[in-house]
Order: structure tokens, then C-alpha cells, then sequence
């Protein structure tokens, strides 16, 4: 059994000071918890928070790789010696872009994945300043093969599927996602659980920020779409346990991979006609 532990925060609105002390609070109090956490969870964005207006002005909230949030998370792994998924962070890359990036981190703190936000929220200018990622890596660790997604991405099915057809065990999800759409949360994380016959671990925020308020609900569902573990709108550590012989148990059940027509379903995904 893996065990995670989704902190589900309540972040303060551009104070990040405050945000890595709560966050060092939690994380002490999840890795306290029986039975000792494998991975921790953080969500989007938890160091500042954002608005509309911050992503007109991201010059004065993004960071480098290695800069200070990525740090506290990489510390506490190393601590704690406990895989951290680092929530995300608006990061200045290589190439002189800024993405939403999250980070895998290993038990000695080291990064050995990242994924950014392949599909910005253009409804709230996300896209005014932040580049969309390109690349969509399953990384092998000790305890399956992970798939990354941030918030907005779950209204995707192509990319969820691309995971699954690269063999993804679980998909974990970061997200700042909002009041009063908890039904949409919910519904669509279990239909991304459902129809690729994979782990979905979702790590939301909660409580106001310029924007409005957040719906918590941070979950765990199954290959099945099952709810193993599940929060409620306040602050809290959520927790379970996930056996990944289940998502063989089902691909096995119900051979859905194998009953694709992938050559019927012709141009349509990449020249819509909408």
C-alpha cells in the first residue's frame, strides 16, 4: 500500500512568508498521522495564491527553480524523508517563460519530474503572461508510474488519456479550483478515474482570495471511481491508502485499451470544428 497525505490548504493571498509556516505546520501534522505518509500533496499555487490581476504583473511573483517555495518543499522531503508532488509554482524556465509548474520531489530531495499547465485558464487572463506547457511525462517511482495535472487541465479528457495510454498507475492533480463548482470538481475527477482505469489523487484549496472562495473536497478515487478518501471546505489533511494492483484488477475486468478504434475517430481532436 502507498499512503498519501493531500494538505488542503487555506492560503493567504500573496503572503508567502505565512504560507510556508502553515504549510511546515501541516506537514509536521500529516507525518505524525498512522499510517506514515509515502506522498505528500500540495496544491496549486499554495505560496501566494493568485488573481486575475496578478497574472497581469507575474514579474513580481514568479520564481526560478530554485527558488524559495521550491526549497521548502524539496527541505521538507529530505526531513521527513517523504516524496512531496510540490503543489505549483509560476516559474521562470530556461527558455525565459514563465509556467505553472509542478514538481516531484523523492525522499531525498531531489526533483525528478515537473509538469506545467498545459491548458491556462483564459476566462481569468492565466494566459496573459504564463506560456502553456508542452509535455506530458509519466515518471516512474517507487510506487507506480505518475501522470501530473493543475486545476483546469481535469476539464481535458485527451490529456488524462494520454497518460493512461503511457501507462500511468495514478494521475495526481494540484488545483486552486473554485466555489460553487465543487459538483464539476467531483464529477470530473471521477469521470478521468473511470474512463482510464487509474488512480486519481486531487489536492485542492480552500478559503477566499481576491477571485472568491475555494471548495476543498480534495480526494482520492479509485480505478473504479470509488471515493477512498475525500475532504470538506475547511483546512485540513486528507488522507488514504491506495493499492495499486487495483488499476490491473480493473484494466483486466474490462479491456477498454483494447477496444479502441483510435483509427476511426479521424482528424476531428486536432481540427475541431467548433
Amino acid at each position: 500500500m502507498t499512503n498519501f497525505a493531500l494538505l488542503q490548504t487555506n492560503i493567504a493571498f500573496d503572503d508567502p512568508k505565512a504560507n510556508y509556516e502553515n504549510v511546515r505546520k501541516l506537514f509536521a501534522s500529516a507525518m505524525a498521522k498512522t499510517p506514515r505518509p509515502d506522498v505528500v500533496v500540495l496544491p496549486e499555487d499554495w505560496s501566494a495564491g493568485f488573481s486575475d490581476k496578478m497574472f497581469h504583473e507575474m514579474e513580481k511573483h514568479r520564481e526560478t527553480p530554485d527558488g524559495p517555495t521550491l526549497k521548502v518543499c524539496k527541505d521538507l522531503a529530505k526531513e521527513y524523508h517523504v516524496w512531496v508532488v510540490a503543489g505549483s509554482i509560476s516559474t521562470l524556465h530556461a527558455d525565459g517563460k514563465m509556467r505553472n509548474t509542478v514538481f516531484l520531489i523523492d525522499r531525498d530531495g531531489n526533483v525528478v519530474g515537473d509538469y506545467s499547465k498545459m491548458h491556462l485558464y483564459s476566462d481569468m487572463d492565466e494566459d496573459a503572461q504564463l506560456t502553456h506547457g508542452d509535455k506530458h511525462e509519466v515518471y516512474d517511482t517507487e510506487f507506480g508510474r505518475v501522470g501530473m495535472m493543475v486545476c483546469y487541465d481535469i476539464r481535458f479528457c485527451e490529456l488524462s488519456r494520454i497518460y493512461a495510454l503511457k501507462k500511468a498507475d495514478v494521475l495526481v492533480v494540484v488545483s486552486n479550483f473554485p466555489n460553487p463548482r465543487v459538483n464539476h470538481w467531483r464529477t470530473l475527477l471521477m469521470a478521468r478515474a473511470i474512463e482510464n482505469q487509474m488512480f486519481v489523487v486531487a489536492c485542492n484549496r480552500v478559503g477566499p482570495s481576491p477571485m472568491g472562495t475555494y471548495c476543498g473536497h480534495s480526494i482520492i478515487i479509485d480505478p473504479w471511481g470509488e471515493v477512498i478518501a475525500e475532504g470538506g471546505d475547511e483546512q485540513e489533511i486528507v488522507t488514504g491508502s491506495i493499492d495499486f494492483g487495483k488499476t490491473k484488477e480493473v484494466r483486466d475486468l474490462i479491456h477498454m485499451f483494447r477496444d479502441r478504434q483510435p483509427q476511426l475517430y479521424g482528424t476531428t481532436l486536432t481540427d475541431p470544428q467548433i
